[in-house]
């Protein structure tokens, strides 16, 4: 099932604010979102619901961490959608792990953040692993 722009833009900004990037992409939200639907159907439709309600918010931040990270019933949510932005990984329903394609897994801001690229995607050269990384 596709999901709806209002759907995915309200994801895009909720994830933005939980993962602290300003910039996410919105195809890859579409299929997360959908991902995520497919295993939380209720939840994620409760939990965009809340951000909804503050989104417009002059502190969404902190709101988003009282009202959703913070809730009982939404947190749990919370966690997976970061997990997924960071690793396009997080376990589904059945307590399994649900892993994205190889694209997902070498976009997850995991790598950005840590300043390395993912195992199997590193345009260096045999033996590379020997030099010191680049500093930035």
């Amino acid at each position: 099932m596709a999901e709806n722009k209002v759907d995915i833009d309200r994801f895009v900004q909720l994830s933005k604010v939980l993962t602290g990037t300003p910039s996410l992409d919105p195809a890859t939200a579409e299929s997360y979102l959908g991902r995520l639907r497919a295993e939380y159907p209720a939840p994620v439709t409760d939990v965009l619901a809340a951000f909804a309600a503050i989104e417009k918010d002059q502190n969404p931040v902190f709101e988003v961490k009282r009202r959703i990270v913070e809730d009982k019933a939404l947190g749990s949510l919370a966690q997976k959608i970061i997990a997924i932005w960071y690793t396009s990984e997080f376990v589904g329903a059945d307590n399994k792990p649900k892993t994205g394609t190889q694209a997902q897994f070498y976009s997850g801001l995991l790598w950005q953040v840590i300043g390395a690229h993912a195992p199997t995607n590193s345009k260096l050269n045999y033996g590379d692993w020997r030099k010191p990384p680049v500093a930035h």
